[in-house]
């Protein structure tokens, strides 16, 4: 996931990259991060003639959702730096106590924007792989989950009595995906190498972690399909593995632009 290169951030390269996804989200960043005394605020970003002040908190060792003591007089520093809104940039969430100080706010007619880390996983994957860059390790060493709020699914060896998730971190580069012929029909496998490999006797296979690069993806689709305009039978579970195999890279999917399958 995600979440473990974030908690590996420093706070004030948590800074920097509530920066980058600021700016990706359409803000103009007006005052950016410095090292410091920073007088009350992390930065300042302006949007459709509002300027905000931004706080951003990284509770990176504890993990714990940030409090009304940390976010003192709030309304104090908006007004200090002439700002008429405020966001709230954390990488956990907020208590409940600092959320009703928030909706205060709003409710004094303040611009509220609350970016929390289940906010912040869904932004990940939309960004520039050549800004994320900037913040993580290189994409082939990342497992993530694009659809935050879905429940994550295993892809299981189809090998029998194999129960290893291929798509887990460690198991990734160790899985592929392929076809087989059998009984004059096509088939489709996926599962450890060792287990499917001898099975894959048609001339098309891929590993997991070159599927897991979107445009690699894509030309694997184009294999499928051009499979299916051959004068060749399908397996009748050919399109049920194929939906099976889809639907888990799409939680382990390296975003567009992290750069190329070699």
């Amino acid at each position: 996931m995600y979440q473990d290169d974030i908690y590996k951030l420093t706070p004030n390269q948590w800074e920097w990259f509530a920066q980058d996804v600021l700016f990706h989200l359409g803000y103009t960043v007006q005052i950016g991060p410095s090292e410091g005394v920073d007088d009350g605020l992390d930065m300042i970003v302006e949007l459709g003639g509002t300027k905000y002040l931004v706080s951003c908190k990284h509770n990176f060792k504890t993990r714990k959702n940030v409090g009304v003591r940390a976010e003192s007089d709030i309304r104090d520093r908006m007004e200090q730096h002439s700002c008429g809104g405020f966001i709230a940039f954390y990488s956990t969430s907020a208590t409940t106590g600092l959320k009703n100080k928030l909706l205060s706010l709003k409710n004094k007619d303040y611009e509220l924007v609350e970016i929390y880390l289940d906010n912040i996983l869904d932004i990940i994957p939309t960004m520039r792989g050549f800004i994320l860059q900037k913040h993580f390790s290189r994409p082939q060493e990342l497992h993530h989950q694009l659809l935050q709020e879905t429940e994550y699914k295993p892809l299981i060896c189809m090998k029998e009595d194999c129960e290893k998730d291929i798509i887990s971190q460690g198991n990734i580069p160790w899985s592929m995906t392929g076809f087989y012929h059998e009984d004059n029909k096509i088939h489709l496998i996926y599962g450890c190498k060792h287990c499917v490999s001898d099975y894959a006797n048609y001339p098309y296979w891929a590993e997991i972690s070159q599927i897991r690069y979107i445009e690699q993806m894509l030309n694997w689709r184009s294999v499928v399909d051009n499979i299916k305009t051959k004068n060749i039978e399908l397996s009748e579970e050919f399109y049920e593995h194929w939906a099976y195999l889809q639907e888990a890279i799409l939680q382990i999917q390296i975003p567009q632009g992290w750069g190329r399958w070699i």
